[in-house]
């Protein structure tokens, strides 16, 4: 994911490979986009995932645990990018609209809020796969949590797209975006992410996955192909419909 070293973090944006054209006009926000299209679609996803293999009487702890896996990989990529965007992200916004703090703050303590719910969401699962208390009640209250968790993320997306994300795209620099990029890659190894794309990339436009995977190194791109792709796929073949 970043402009040194060409690796690929989710939830962000890598640079463009040698040559390419960034699409649109100011930053390209490719990997912002669609980690909040991701996010819109996997939430209530899971839920209905869940829903439907309890109506059809198929869900038992294999399914659970297997949910459970995937689930985890959005959390991975739903964590990074909030963590990102606390730690590098608004920052460089502010230094471009030092008026939008207050936003800074609500979001940020926003972050926080939704933790709490991805635990309860994880505690949900652990109670399903494990058999723990009356079956019935724990997926009423596991549904009714990624519900109002649903609601709660529309509602946060909804605010950054309106304040901080313009700001990103049209005014912060592309020599403070790309040194945004840069500080963002350190200290993150690529096979922490990679395994994880397939998720993001797969109701991505062929042009965002090219551009996400332009910037993989040849060895850790052939491992995608090879390995964590078909994973992934074989992963979502084994899951209840959603």
């Amino acid at each position: 994911m970043s402009a040194t070293t060409d690796t690929t973090q989710p939830g962000s944006t890598p640079a463009p490979p040698a040559g390419a054209t960034a699409p649109g006009p100011g930053n390209n926000l490719t990997g912002f986009t669609i980690t909040h299209d991701l996010i819109r679609r996997v939430i209530p996803e899971l839920g209905r995932r869940l829903a439907g293999a309890a109506a059809g009487g198929a869900l038992d702890a294999a399914t659970v645990r297997r949910l459970t896996t995937w689930w985890q990989m959005f959390t991975t990529i739903l964590e990074g990018h909030h963590t990102s965007e606390d730690s590098h992200v608004w920052p460089v916004v502010l230094e471009t609209e030092p008026g939008l703090a207050g936003v800074a703050r609500t979001l940020e303590e926003q972050h926080a809020s939704l933790d709490d719910h991805l635990v309860g969401i994880d505690e949900g699962l652990r109670g399903l796969a494990v058999g723990t208390g009356e079956r019935e009640v724990v997926l009423t209250c596991l549904l009714s949590r990624i519900a109002e968790f649903d609601a709660l993320m529309h509602d946060h997306l909804r605010l950054e797209e309106r304040t901080m994300v313009p700001v990103l795209r049209e005014r912060v620099t592309a020599e403070a975006y790309r040194a945004m990029l840069a500080s963002l890659a350190l200290g993150h190894d690529p096979m922490d992410f990679a395994p994880t794309m397939p998720l993001l990339l797969e109701q991505a436009a062929s042009e965002a996955r090219q551009f996400m995977l332009g910037g993989m190194p040849p060895t850790l791109r052939a491992r995608y192909d090879a390995e964590f792709e078909p994973a992934y796929r074989a992963l979502v073949a084994s899951l209840p419909a959603g």
